[in-house]
């Protein structure tokens, strides 16, 4: 039968690990991007520590608390850390800042598990067989030594760490990932540190996050009954916030005398060994746990908003930069094809009665290898569009230049203004854009643009279902103008028939072909006049769509050819920011917070 404290335990054991699980997938995501990286991840290292080295490893509850042994330059840690086992199990020296490397002391079977990766994970164990490997850099920075000692119980794993305060960055960074580690945070000052800004802001935080602080005063005067660290040692609780016992080690306590002796609480009522032991395992660490876990989904909940922030900001640039790519199609205003008047004849031809049809077929089947009717009613529709003289109409092939030249400069224009602007973002969306930048090259661009522009002109079937409706309406709309059109096209029809009739009874056929040719471009004229003034100004709306879709294809080229690539790298962190790690993280945080509900 499951326990409470056991369903506690799934619940937020589920939580945590995907936690840990969001937060892998994310570092490996942003890792190519040191910018991005050090965005979101500055600051971050107290609760990424806690979930990494504390909370994750050591939720199945082994039972064991660690108690590290930490403080400030030259205060006496490894002293402390000795005193605590009746043996010189660290190196002790004179100098300042001396431990370099962890060291975590504890019983045979703690120091079985801490070899194995168990005890704290993320850090390369390995045996102290030389002392003096924990004084020398030159050992690997993420090297925790390890030894056994006999005499401490499995309940308690002691940890000797390097300075808080070290004027060695490196020392930092292991400090922080061993309090991160630790249920119990020893605090050793004297009467130079216990002040310090940084030494105390280590053990403040080291409180917040949910650990027990045991201050400890080295070096102590005995005088009148240890007043001067009474009085100190209550400042010092007080700037950390921190309560319970406090103990002293004299500054006349000798290593020889020390490890038979123990080290006192301020009162006299305890010593520092049998404190630890007598803590509560189970209640420390499900009040540390609870407490940590809270500290973590508070710190991981900003960390989200912060992640939500930088995503709407790249959000936005890669908004603003299709916008800018729309806008720009817009300036393109294309001149119809021969196609597009062509839907005009051809519905027209539609409407022919039996015998129209039977005689025009005839007549078409001749005429149209030389008759464009549709380029001539795209002349039209250009000239009452364009508001253009009778006499203007560019042919097909100047309509087909003036596209290219339109296309290729909106192309240069706007691939310029993309350059240009992309250097004047703040980060990280400026430097993500800036090997785009360097990668766009206008002219191959423009290219692109229009070929793949110029590929889409043919009438798609969207709008020659637009042109049958708006047709269809004008037609049932104006009888009289209907009329005219059906008596143009009549005559259409009957012409070419009504001039090869005769033709080829008088001449055996003789000059039909040359006839046709020349009356071709005559009906072309005749017809496009016609429409042109019967259809009147409904060929705007007849055309809109039309310049609509054209203009859509080449918002959709420079999207593709030119905001694509520039936007390559701001969209592929985009996706990262908004994909499935940060949302795994965000899912650990709830569950949580839930397990943590009463």
């Amino acid at each position: 039968m499951k326990t409470q404290d056991t369903d506690f335990r799934e619940s937020l054991g589920a939580g945590l690990a995907a936690c840990e699980r969001g937060l892998a997938a994310l570092e490996n995501a942003l890792r190519p991007d040191p910018v991005l990286t050090e965005a979101l991840f500055g600051g971050t290292s107290d609760w990424v520590n806690l979930l990494r080295y504390k909370l994750a490893p050591h939720l199945s509850g082994r039972g064991c608390l660690i108690a590290a042994i930490a403080g400030g330059t030259n205060t006496g840690k490894s002293t402390v850390f000795n005193l605590l086992q009746g043996r010189e199990v660290s190196p002790v020296r004179s100098t300042a800042a001396a431990t370099c490397r962890p060291l975590l002391s504890g019983s045979p079977e703690r120091a079985r598990q801490c070899l194995e990766g168990k005890l704290v994970p993320e850090f390369a164990p390995a045996r102290l067989d030389e002392p003096d490997a924990l004084l020398t850099r030159e050992t690997p920075a993420d090297r925790l030594f390890v030894v056994a000692n006999p005499d401490l119980p499995d309940r308690l794993v002691l940890l000797d760490t390097p300075d808080v305060d070290s004027i060695e960055k490196q020392h930092w960074a292991l400090a922080d990932h061993l309090r991160a580690a630790g249920d119990v945070v020893v605090a050793v000052v004297t009467g130079e540190k216990y002040r310090d800004e940084r030494v105390v802001a280590f053990f403040r935080e080291a409180l917040r996050s949910g650990r027990v602080v045991i201050p400890l005063m080295n070096k102590t005067d005995i005088a009148e009954g240890f007043a001067t660290a009474r009085h100190q040692l209550e400042e010092f609780r007080r700037d950390v916030g921190c309560t319970g016992p406090a103990f002293v080690v004299p500054h006349n306590f000798t290593l020889a005398q020390g490890y038979g002796e123990p080290i006192q609480s301020l009162d006299g009522a305890t010593d520092l060994m049998s404190y630890l032991l007598g803590l509560d395992v189970h209640a420390v660490k499900r009040r540390v746990f609870e407490s940590s876990v809270r500290h973590l989904c508070a710190r991981a909940e900003s960390f989200l908003n912060e992640v939500d922030q930088v995503a709407g900001v790249l959000a936005s640039v890669h908004d603003e930069y299709h916008n800018r790519a729309v806008r720009a199609s817009q300036q393109y205003d294309p001149v119809p094809s021969a196609a597009v008047g062509g839907l005009f004849h051809e519905f027209v031809q539609t409407r022919r009665g039996p015998l129209r049809r039977a005689i025009g077929k005839a007549s078409a089947t001749i005429a149209r290898s030389t008759a464009a009717v549709g380029r001539s009613i795209s002349r039209a529709v250009f000239r009452r569009t364009a508001l253009e003289s009778p006499d203007q109409g560019p042919s097909n092939e100047e309509i087909c230049a003036a596209h290219r030249q339109a296309i290729e400069q909106i192309t240069r224009d706007l691939a310029a203004g993309y350059i240009q602007s992309s250097g004047n973002l703040r980060e990280p969306a400026a430097h993500l854009l800036q090997e785009g930048a360097r990668r766009l090259a206008p002219e191959t661009a423009a290219g692109r643009v229009v070929q793949t522009v110029l590929r889409s002109e043919d009438l798609s079937e969207e709008f020659r279902k637009h042109a049958q409706r708006t047709l269809e309406t004008w037609w049932n709309d104006h009888a009289g103008r209907r009329h005219a059109l059906e008596a143009l096209d009549t005559i259409l029809a009957v012409m070419p028939a009504a001039i090869a009739a005769p033709m080829s009874i008088y001449t055996g056929g003789v000059g039909v072909p040359e006839a046709m040719v020349l009356a071709g471009p005559l009906a072309e004229q005749f017809v496009a006049r016609v429409i042109e003034y019967q259809f009147g100004d409904a060929m705007f709306d007849f055309l809109s769509p039309w310049r609509e879709e054209q203009q859509r294809h080449l918002a959709e080229a420079l999207l593709e050819h030119v905001a694509a690539p520039l936007l390559a790298g701001l969209d592929g962190m985009l996706a990262v920011l908004e994909g499935g790690a940060v949302e795994e993280l965000r899912k650990g945080t709830g569950l949580c917070l839930k397990a943590l509900q009463p």
